[in-house]
């Protein structure tokens, strides 16, 4: 048996284009209507387009914000480390100097003391003789 290769051809109905539907802005361009309605569109678009414009910069502004943050913690952090090895050498020279003072005034103290004492034991002698 023989097989016969059967063409089929395809059949294609050909429909006509559906109309394009006109909206109601297209229904009311040439009344009174028409021209308020387009301005509202417009001024519809408009701040649409505002608002992406906002969003826009607002992003922008956000990003370099965390940035320029970013940038001064670590600034921060670089003055806080200089800071802190400023004042404990401020606080070292603090000590000694208490110290340095102390020693003076316990030095004073017992240059007074001895002064004192002499002074009484003359006063003393003093008496002794006189008597």
């Amino acid at each position: 048996m023989t097989e016969k290769k059967v063409a089929k051809k395809r059949v294609t109905k050909k429909t006509a284009r559906p109309k394009k539907v006109e909206s109601i802005f297209d229904r009311m361009e040439g009344t009174v209507l028409g021209q308020p309605i387009r301005i509202a569109n417009r001024t519809f678009l408009a701040s649409l387009g505002v608002v992406a414009t906002v969003q826009t910069e607002l992003e922008k502004f956000q990003s370099e914000f965390e940035k320029t943050f970013d940038r001064l913690v670590k600034d921060g952090e670089k003055a806080r480390n200089r800071y802190r090895k400023e004042f404990q050498g401020f606080r070292k020279d603090a000590r000694e100097f208490r110290e340095d003072v102390k020693e003076y005034g316990e030095d004073l103290v017992e240059d007074i003391v001895e002064d004192v004492v002499e002074a009484k034991d003359k006063v003393v002698e003093n008496l002794k003789s006189a008597a």
